[in-house]
This record gives structure tokens, C-alpha cells and sequence, in this order.
């Protein structure tokens, strides 16, 4: 495995690429980086060329400016003509997964596969709204909070603009636009992104399957390893409806 990196539009991108044949995208998610896809890399190595990358702000890749998932789409798809890579396969984690649904609604892809990916903003609980209203106003106030996600508390000040911004981002209309052909696997038991969100993808993206991986959270790849690279493998050799 060559560890690479390139610049593209100052920002400092970090990947590893290894195998012969067509190419894959691998994108993560959100606080993790290129080595989350090593044993996936390793399989698809075999019959692909696949790119891990480390998406701008995590693992060796660098940031300066908050990036929107549409720029950072737009980012790879520069990413992809400097490395000569056409029609590329596209597998995208979670927030990796929103940035995959805005690059295969602009650019060509080969095939595109969403793990755990939301995209699609869901009215909120009025508890919900309560406890935004409340959090906003004690911030005014200047003081000190631990309410929000473990991700917005971990994440410097660029990183949670580009969270807040991508999870209020709704991507369902980019959907509408994708045509490759693409599969959806989602965790039964995800808390994160619910498994009624993947059906609610399903139902938008023209040419979409979805597979429900059962007793499985967040991580399909890593909890159902084996079993998620049976599905994906199917998806990439066989028909193009994947199963």
C-alpha cells in the first residue's frame, strides 16, 4: 500500500492507494480517517484500484477554511482529474456518505455505495426544539455548555461550523439527480442514523437497493465485517441492482 500525498486547492490530501483495475473511492466519516477501510481497501484491492482518503480536516489531511460536503465533493472531483481517475466507484461512510450523494449527483460515477449515511433533514421532536432554544440561549449568555453531540464538543471551531452545516444540510433534491446505480447498507440497531433514513434515501435516489444489516449499529463494515463485504463485493461483480 503507497501512503500519497497531493495538493489540491491548498489543502494538503492525504491517501493511500493500492491495487490494479478500476477505480474506488473510499470516504469516511466523521472524526475518523483513511485506516477505518483498511480490510475493505484489502478485499477490493484485488479486483480494484482503491483510494482511502483522508477527508480535509482529519487524519494527515489539512484545513484552513470551514468546506461545505458540496465543496469538499467539489474538491475530490479536482482531486480525481489531477490522479487521472474516470467514472469512479464511490463508497462514502456516514458524513463521507453525504459527500459521496453530492459528488455522484454532479459527476460521473461508476457505482455508488452509502454505509449508514443521512442526508435528508427529519422535522424535530418539540423536545428537540426545547432543548435548541435552551442551549442557544444559555450560550448568548456566555456560559459554559456540554450540551450537543460528542462530535461538536471534540471537534476546534472550523470543524464544527462544517458539522453543524453538514447535518442541516438537505441533499434530497442532489439525490433525485443521481443515476449510477447504488447501494444503501444500514445497521438494524443504528441510533445514529436510523435505518428509516436509509429507506427514506432508497425511496429518493432513481436506481437505489437497500440492505438492512441485522443486530448492527452505526459501523457496518466493522461490526459485520465479513458479512458487509459479501454484500459489497456481490454489488461490485455482479448485476448492477447489486444483489
Amino acid at each position: 500500500m503507497i501512503v500519497i500525498k497531493t495538493t489540491i486547492q491548498d489543502i494538503e490530501i492525504a491517501y493511500d492507494k493500492t491495487g490494479t483495475g478500476a477505480p474506488v473511492l473510499l470516504l469516511h466519516g466523521w472524526g475518523s480517517n483513511k485506516k477505518t477501510f483498511v480490510h475493505v481497501s484489502k478485499t477490493l484491492s484485488d479486483y480494484f484500484t482503491v483510494y482511502s482518503l483522508d477527508l480535509p480536516g482529519f487524519g494527515e489531511s489539512s484545513i484552513g477554511v470551514p468546506l461545505k460536503v458540496e465543496e469538499i465533493a467539489d474538491l475530490l472531483h479536482q482531486f480525481c482529474l489531477k490522479e487521472q481517475i474516470d467514472t469512479p466507484i464511490v463508497l462514502g461512510h456516514s458524513y463521507g456518505g453525504r459527500i459521496a450523494i453530492c459528488y455522484a449527483a454532479k459527476y460521473p460515477v461508476g457505482k455508488l455505495i452509502l454505509v449508514s449515511s443521512a442526508g435528508i433533514r427529519q422535522k424535530l421532536k418539540i423536545s428537540k426544539r426545547f432543548k435548541i432554544k435552551v442551549y442557544k440561549a444559555l450560550r448568548r449568555c456566555g456560559l459554559p455548555l456540554k450540551m450537543g453531540s460528542k462530535d461538536y464538543r471534540d471537534a476546534d471551531n472550523v470543524k464544527r461550523i462544517m458539522l453543524v452545516t453538514a447535518v442541516n444540510t438537505d441533499l434530497k433534491e442532489q439525490m433525485k439527480k443521481i443515476q449510477a446505480p447504488t447501494l444503501l447498507i444500514y445497521g438494524s440497531l443504528d441510533q445514529v442514523t436510523p435505518l428509516q433514513m436509509g429507506k427514506t434515501i432508497a425511496d429518493t435516489i432513481p436506481s437505489a437497493s437497500l440492505i438492512e444489516m441485522e443486530d448492527c449499529g452505526h459501523f457496518p463494515y466493522l461490526e459485520r465485517a465479513n458479512y458487509f463485504l459479501i454484500v459489497l463485493m456481490s454489488f461490485l461483480l455482479g448485476d448492477s441492482d447489486g444483489l
